[in-house]
């Protein structure tokens, strides 16, 4: 068994050579050091293999491209501490990152997070400051998640919990990182929150992120399986909102048949055959093919989120306006108001 608090950085890359050299420089200022680091190549078309071995790094090779959650499923397979934290090849991590969160990573907790700012690469200004309540993260994790989305780059995480889970959704091609966490949450983790920003992610042209229509959508499948799942009237309300939400960035984008399937009427089956994961150590994964998956849909779709086991849209609420959003918070009024 590996010593309980060592911790491995694990890199999905592809086309990073561009990108590494400028993580490095930030993993190697950190004033208390990872124990291993291992990469993960998904496919690149430049010369990131070549780039990472440059840098002294251990990198596996994967061919061909099959996304990030995929690379993220084999880094973690093959990492070999109790503990892993992921972190994207054109981000940046702050110096005290390892030595505020290490110390928390003991018996008492599965996933140790902080906070994260989304900076503009050309001109390093502020866009998105993700910030975390720790004692609702404590508390009720999922609750909080459902409604404040994290990012791998901001949690270190238990691996044994990690593979409880599944790990991240391969069908989902983004929001995987966000549903992990809510999946880890739904699964028993304990969540311990240091209140510091501690990781930057640089936003650029190339960011995969920026395609809007794919992000919101996955965004919904992830959505309609936590509605389905058993125990999802604890957090129907938080689920609702964030329904709304999808649906008015989706109708703004013109993407209609999502934003209609987001608020979709009843259609629940009195008892759901969709499995959810069960208190502690036990594993989770949607079955349902989503619109946002790479891989081929099948003929049927996933239920769509039901008014029957959820509080209606308009009883929701709008989001708070001091979550943060790519695009910003927006009402279900307001959408109909674009319509």
């Amino acid at each position: 068994m590996p010593p309980a608090d060592r911790i491995t950085l694990l890199i999905p890359c592809y086309n990073a050579a561009g990108y590494l050299p400028r993580l490095m420089e930030s993993v190697r200022a950190l004033t208390r050091p990872f124990d291993a680091i291992l990469c993960y190549d998904d496919g690149s078309k430049d010369d990131t293999v070549a780039v990472a071995r440059g840098l002294g790094l251990e990198i596996i090779t994967g061919q061909p491209n099959a996304g990030v959650a995929k690379a993220r499923n084999r880094l973690a397979a093959a990492a070999k501490t109790e503990w892993i934290h992921f972190h994207d090849a054109d981000d940046l991590i702050l110096p005290d990152y390892l030595a505020r969160l290490a110390p928390a990573c003991d018996d008492r907790h599965d996933v140790v997070s902080c906070d994260a700012d989304w900076v503009d690469e050309a001109t390093r200004g502020l866009i998105i400051a993700w910030r975390y309540d720790p004692a609702e993260l404590a508390r009720a994790p999922m609750r909080h998640l459902l409604t404040h989305a994290m990012g791998l780059n901001s949690s270190i995480i238990r691996r044994p919990f990690w593979e409880s889970v599944g790990g991240c959704d391969e069908s989902l091609a983004m929001w995987e990182d966000a549903d992990v966490h809510i999946r880890l949450a739904r699964g028993g983790a304990r969540f311990f929150h240091v209140p510091e920003v501690l990781t930057n992610s640089l936003r650029h042209g190339d960011s995969f992120s920026h395609d809007y229509r794919k992000s919101w959508t996955c965004r919904v499948t992830a959505l309609e399986r936590y509605a389905n799942a058993p125990g999802s009237e604890d957090v129907a309300r938080e689920i609702a909102s964030e329904a709304e939400r999808a649906a008015s960035e989706l109708a703004a984008l013109d993407v209609r048949p999502t934003a209609e399937r987001a608020i979709a009427p009843p259609s629940r089956p009195a008892s759901s055959s969709t499995s959810a994961a069960s208190p502690r150590r036990s594993a989770s994964r949607g079955t349902a093919p989503p619109a946002c998956s790479s891989a081929p849909a099948a003929s049927s779709s996933p239920a769509p989120i039901s008014p029957s086991a959820l509080p209606s849209l308009a009883a929701a609420g709008s989001p708070s306006p001091t979550r943060p959003s790519c695009r910003g918070a927006s009402s279900f009024t307001r959408m109909a108001a674009r319509s």
